[in-house]
């Protein structure tokens, strides 16, 4: 978890100091209005955005109450699982905590959200629908970032945007992780690891 702050440290910083960042797995940014510091961070967002949201709408309705259970391993396991979440509890929280973090920046989230509620949400088009809400806000909040204000103490604990995004960042790939896992249980290949596999070039022929 250090190591993958760390990282995401270096890369958020570097692309505000410069307003540039090369990678070939980055989209580019999608709004001429956003600034060039922004841009590279937006666009390291929204890779992890796809790639979560794609793999929330790969797995099936009647699949978002699963959660793993020892059942699902050998006897001998010391794993526990009575607190593990099921697949929607797991998006709602990713949902939930993208504004929780990003409160102390002076954005205020569209009408009609209200984060509190997502917990409560069962369905999946209703949680697909607040996790969109979520990526959404936390673009909107990103668009906002300047050399400037990047690093300016706002949040609790003296928590500075750069960090903020940090957090949200490692926590989506936290989460993205275990449902990637959930997935696999259920016979689902995360649509990123299909369009990796249909990029790789065919095997020579011997």
């Amino acid at each position: 978890m250090l190591r993958s702050a760390s990282c995401c440290l270096l890369t958020i910083s570097a692309a505000l100091l410069s307003g540039g960042y090369c990678s070939a797995q980055m989209e580019p940014a999608p709004s001429p209005a956003v600034s060039d510091a922004a841009k590279p961070v937006l666009a390291g967002a929204t890779r992890f955005q796809n790639n979560l949201m794609a793999l929330a709408k790969a797995i099936p309705a009647d699949k978002y109450t699963f959660a793993p259970t020892s059942d699902l391993f050998k006897a001998a396991s010391p794993a526990q699982f009575a607190t593990v979440r099921t697949v929607a509890q797991q998006l709602t929280h990713v949902a939930a905590f993208t504004f929780s973090v990003l409160a102390p920046f002076g954005v205020k989230p569209d009408a009609g959200i209200d984060p509190k509620s997502f917990d409560s949400l069962t369905s999946k088009d209703d949680i697909l629908k607040a996790l969109q809400a979520s990526f959404d806000y936390e673009n909107k909040v990103i668009a906002t970032m300047t050399p400037e204000n990047a690093f300016t103490p706002t949040g609790p604990r003296n928590t500075n945007l750069v960090a903020a995004i940090i957090t949200i960042l490692n926590d989506d790939g936290d989460h993205y992780g275990q449902l990637v896992e959930y997935g696999r249980m259920n016979g689902i290949i995360p649509p990123s690891t299909e369009r990796q596999m249909q990029n790789q070039p065919a095997p020579a022929q011997k």
